[in-house]
């Protein structure tokens, strides 16, 4: 049992429970509500959507890997702590793009992206 990745499987699936079930009501629905072309809200949404995936199937790989700690399997975890780490720097850039150090604050999904990605990451060394 690799207990760095069984943790950040752990955080990766409160991370997509939050997401699916309460994400929703603060960033999406007012923009679906809006005065917007139907094709803009779409893509919101099915872009949304794919982030709701990509957690979900991240967070099962964590679990599985680290329960069972394969080593063979040790690459993959490796490329999806980066993908993480990276939507981490994402969110602190166009935070900080958009609101300056309070965007830290107002876009706060670094907070559980980035100990997701070094949890993972820690537990390939």
């Amino acid at each position: 049992m690799n207990y760095f990745i069984l943790s950040a499987g752990i955080l990766a699936t409160l991370t997509s429970l939050v997401h699916i079930f309460a994400g929703q009501k603060d960033p999406i629905r007012p923009f679906m509500d809006s005065d917007l072309n139907e094709v803009p809200k779409a893509t919101l949404l099915a872009c949304w959507h794919m982030v709701s995936v990509m957690l979900v199937f991240s967070s099962i790989f964590y679990l599985y890997v680290g329960w069972y700690s394969f080593l063979h399997l040790y690459t993959g975890i490796f490329a999806l702590s980066l993908t993480h780490l990276a939507f981490s720097v994402v969110f602190i850039v166009v935070g900080w793009n958009f609101f300056g150090i309070r965007g830290l604050l107002k876009l706060p999904q670094w907070l559980l992206l980035l100990p997701i990605g070094l949890l993972s990451f820690f537990g390939t060394l």
